[in-house]
Parts: C-alpha cells; structure tokens; sequence
C-alpha cells in the first residue's frame, strides 16, 4: 500500500491533478470497485467514492451507514458515512481543499452526479483520469500477484467440482450450484460462471451464455465455460471444453485442436517489450484455418477487465491497441474458436502472468480436453 500510495501522488504530480475522486459503483461489486480497493483496501457492495489528496490520508465515503463499520475494520483510509447523498460530502470536502483546482474524476461517475459535483465547484476544473489511472495497475505487485494465485486455486477446485457434476441428468444451475460451492469452501467466492450446453451433433451455441438454464445434460453434449472465483478483491478465469460421455465430434474436434494451438502460439508470442500488433498477428493461425472467433482473444485482467483488448486481424473492432507489454502484467488468452455458419464453438484459456521469459499460467487445471464425471 505505501508503494502504490507512492505511485498515485507521483500520477497526480504527472498529470498535474490537484486530487483525484475516484467513484466505485454497486453495479459489479469486483469490477466496478476495484479502483477503491485499489487505493484503500476496501472492497464494497454499494456505491462509495474515495477522495485522494496527494502526500494525505484518502477519504473512503460509504453510501450506506450500515457498511460503514466493516469498511472501518478493513480500509486504510480515513472511512466516513457519505450521508445522505456521497456526492455532496465529497463536494463538501474539496471545498475544504482550496489548492485543489484541477480535479481528476476515476471511474463511471453517474452523469447527474458528476453534473451536482460540477455545479457545486463550480471553479475547480474536472477532468476525466480513467484511462491514465489504469495505466496505474497494469504491472501488479508481488503481492497482487500472490493473491491472483490464490484465486487461480479457488478457481481450479470450482473447476474441479463442476467437471465431476458435468454427467447426464444434471442441470446447467446444478453445475452453477456446484462450482460456487466449492468455491466457498476453498475459501473464495464465486465470481461468476458462463456456460453453454450443446449436443455436438446439432449444436446451437458458440460462446458461454450468461444467464444458465435448468436444461438437463445428455450424452453427446458439449460443454463450454469461462468461469471464475474470487479471492480477495481478485479472481482466477480459466475457459474450458467439457464433452459428456461421447468423444469429440469431427467438427469440435478441429475446433479444439485450433484453439489449443491459438492458445499456445498466442502465449509464446507475449513478453516484456512486445506490441500488441505482433500478438494480433500470431493469433492469425485462427483466421488461417479458416475459422473465426465470438469472445476476444487476450484481454487483461485482475481487480477488473482490463487493457488490452485483442482480436485476430479478420474479427478487430478497431486498430489494433498501441500496447507494449511489461513484465507482471496479468492477461487472459481465451480462444474462443467458432465455425464461420455459427453454429459450433469451443473454448480454451486461462489467466497467465507476463514473466522476463514469457508467459506463465497461474492455474494448474488441465487444458486438454475435459470430460465430464473425471476427477482432475
């Protein structure tokens, strides 16, 4: 925590910002807090904005009185009740802070909220350091690291038990019910589990959907999942192919075999001082194969989703990042490959972590293809 206390008041000092607000939103308690843990430890369920002032002690603001204690136990933060709009204490509270003319705002700030705080400081000036602040936390600590490693193991137990469930008869929430509880008693939490079932014979899903069913496995099926759990205020992600009881069909069997080698020529590209361009271009095996992809490909992550964001060079959104990448940076390579109709997709992937030789995965779960009632 003095470390990173020490990089924001010199982000401040680069970005002649007189303090920064940084706003936390209820809407994904990991996601859209992880810039307030990031500053003071405190992982919340609603609204909270953190005031930072550079070379003082932040101010936590909790919108509810009722968290207010526990951010208390656990913030390094000067932790008050917001009362009853947070906005306004914040408000007050620049007011006190006459040198405070040039205001950096982090995170999704509500639009009417940021109006009031612009209506009420009326002679300070806003600007937007979202994008400059998670430049911020692209490198991870060795503590950060340590405990993304932890949540990594969480999420290979929560693997473990929904691979052994994965038999005819059960449901997708049954499976949904089965990774969170083994989450839980390795002492996370779940985070989230995207799953879709298919027969490989007539498939209708290419991507993990986000909203399970209680459609009932059958032999034949395939199974494709990005899940995660939680440890702390950071999650594990791995992305796997589960079959029940039946071998790959031809078409998924291609699919596997492409994303496995994606994965992999990916992962072998990626070390400190390469573009995102050169990634982009290794993941061109995808396109070559004729086969396309639904999810990105490599996006960061830890304490929220994160830059960069990549593609294959057919399926980009826009140009290609102007990204280099820097040791102890944490991604997830995920090639989710599908066939042009559609109609079939897999997925295969994993956090790893950008070491001086390449990249490592924090997960110890297999990547070969899973079947469903195996203990891995």
């Amino acid at each position: 925590m003095e470390r990173r206390r020490r990089r924001v008041d010199q982000f401040c000092g680069d970005e002649h910002l007189d303090a920064l607000v940084v706003f936390g939103t209820s809407a994904s308690a990991r996601q859209a807090q992880a810039q307030v843990h990031f500053l003071t430890g405190f992982l919340g369920h609603q609204d909270a904005y953190v005031l930072w002032g550079p070379g003082r002690d932040p101010v936590l603001f909790v919108q509810y009185f009722n968290h207010v204690p526990n951010a208390r136990r656990v913030a390094r933060a000067d932790v008050r009740w917001g009362g009853a709009r947070s906005i306004d204490a914040v408000a007050d509270e620049l007011a006190h802070l006459p040198g405070a003319r040039r205001v950096g705002l982090v995170g999704p700030l509500p639009y009417s909220e940021q109006q009031r705080l612009s209506s009420r400081l009326g002679d300070r000036t806003l600007v937007d350091a979202t994008a400059d602040f998670l430049r911020l936390r692209l490198i991870k600590s060795e503590e950060e690291v340590e405990t993304m490693s932890h949540a990594a193991a969480v999420t290979d137990d929560a693997l473990m038990a929904l691979v052994g469930a994965a038999v005819p008869g059960t449901t997708e929430l049954e499976l949904q019910a089965e990774a969170a509880g083994a989450a839980i008693l390795a002492g996370g939490q779940a985070h989230f589990l995207y799953l879709s079932s298919t027969p490989m014979a007539s498939p209708d899903r290419i991507v993990p959907q986000q909203d399970l069913t209680d459609r009932r496995l059958q032999p034949g099926d395939a199974i494709i999942l990005e899940l995660s759990a939680a440890y702390s205020a950071y999650s594990g992600q791995v992305l796997r192919t589960v079959t029940v009881e039946a071998e790959l069909t031809e078409t998924y069997r291609r699919l596997h075999e492409v994303a496995w080698r994606a994965f992999h020529q990916v992962a072998g590209s990626i070390a400190p001082g390469v573009s995102a361009a050169a990634v982009v271009e290794a993941a061109s095996l995808i396109d070559a194969e004729g086969l396309t992809i639904c999810d990105d490909l490599v996006h960061g992550y830890g304490g929220g989703y994160l830059p960069p964001i990549l593609r294959t060079p057919n399926t980009g959104h826009g140009p290609v990042p102007d990204f280099v990448f820097e040791r102890n940076m944490t991604l997830v390579i995920q090639p989710n490959v599908v066939t042009l109709d559609q109609r079939a997709g897999v997925q295969v992937g994993e956090l790893v972590r950008v070491t001086d030789n390449g990249v490592v995965s924090l997960h110890r779960a297999p990547q070969r293809l899973l079947r469903g009632g195996e203990q891995i």
